[in-house]
Order: structure tokens, then sequence, then C-alpha cells
């Protein structure tokens, strides 16, 4: 199975993440968190982050890549990107 873990975390500037509750209270940590406990909830599920506004090359699509790079580095279970395109 496929699980969609993150989403929309990244604001539309690109300038860095959404505020939201859980952004706000533990920054980028709480994507960490959210991925692996996902992953601890089942092994064999591939986990994704989605975004919108990231089909082509902008600064929000910079901002996503550089999370995406940022979570591989510390090892944080991610295995693919949504792009949402609607």
């Amino acid at each position: 199975y496929d699980w969609d873990v993150g989403n929309e975390a990244i604001a539309d500037d690109g300038s860095g993440l959404r505020s939201t509750v859980y952004a706000d209270a533990f920054g980028e940590q709480y994507i960490d968190r959210a991925f692996r406990r996902a992953n601890e909830a089942d092994h064999n599920a591939e986990l994704y982050y989605n975004d919108y506004g990231t089909e082509n090359i902008n600064p929000k699509s910079d901002a996503v890549y550089a999370l995406m790079t940022r979570l591989l580095d510390r090892r944080v279970p991610v295995n693919g990107l949504g792009i949402q395109s609607h």
C-alpha cells in the first residue's frame, strides 16, 4: 500500500513551512515524526510527500526539493514525491 504522509507543508512562496499548529510547535521535525510513525505502523507501505505548485521550477519547487533532500539526509523513510497538478 501507499500512504500520503506529508501534504502541502511548504508555503506557496517557497519561503519555508506553512504556518500550522504542528509546524509552529515543532518545525520541520513534525514531518520527520509523521513519516517515522507511519513507517512503524506499516513497514511495507510506500510513504509519499505531496504538494502542489511544483510542476515547474520555481521557489516553491526548490523548497520542496530542499525539504526532500533534508529528509533523506536524515534517513527519514520517504519513498516518493507526489506532484499535484490539478
